[in-house]
């Protein structure tokens, strides 16, 4: 199985935040006997698009990380969909989380953070217990017509939220 872990966010690129993800990543899923083919990490912007869309030409599985919070340079989950032709739709159950967790925190929800809650469609929800931002996957069948034949895991880039979500769902499948 071919996986490329590619790390998004200007500030692992200008060294201001150190990459642990990669790490972490990298050695969890080699106790599963699965290599990481190649890591990238890239700017926030446009240049996300290139290197999925390369990562998805080569590679089984694209595990991607950060951008999917409620700024106006996350913008993974929009750049993904676009790549594979998908309407992006409200989520439901995104939106309940996202008004549970702020109501637990004695807030509004404002229209940057509802932001989380589009969704391309035919992805699959992955719930974040421990923050706003879902993860998504997107099945292979959904890249059939571009010729690819690659999941993609879209997850939050914040440690405390990506750790579990790859152990509970990135893992099991």
């Amino acid at each position: 199985m071919r996986i490329e872990l590619i790390n998004t966010g200007t500030e692992l690129v200008l060294g201001d935040t150190i990459n642990t993800n990669a790490a972490w990543i990298g050695q969890r899923l080699a106790a599963l006997g699965l290599m990481v083919q190649r890591q990238t990490i890239v700017p926030d912007g446009a240049v996300i698009g290139e290197v999925l869309a390369e990562a998805a030409g080569r590679s089984d599985v694209v595990i991607a990380t950060g951008g999917l919070g409620p700024t106006n340079d996350d913008v993974t989950r929009e750049i993904t969909a676009g790549l594979l032709g998908l309407p992006m739709d409200v989520d439901p159950g995104v939106v309940a989380h996202l008004e549970a967790y702020f109501h637990r925190r004695g807030r509004e929800v404002n229209q940057a953070t509802l932001r989380q809650a589009m969704v391309p469609r035919g992805a699959r929800v992955l719930e974040n217990p421990f923050g706003t931002a879902p993860g998504l996957h997107l099945p292979a069948v959904l890249g059939a017509e571009r010729g690819w034949n690659c999941h993609f895991f879209l997850l939050p880039g914040p440690p405390r939220e990506l750790k579990p979500m790859v152990e509970n769902w990135v893992e099991p499948v």
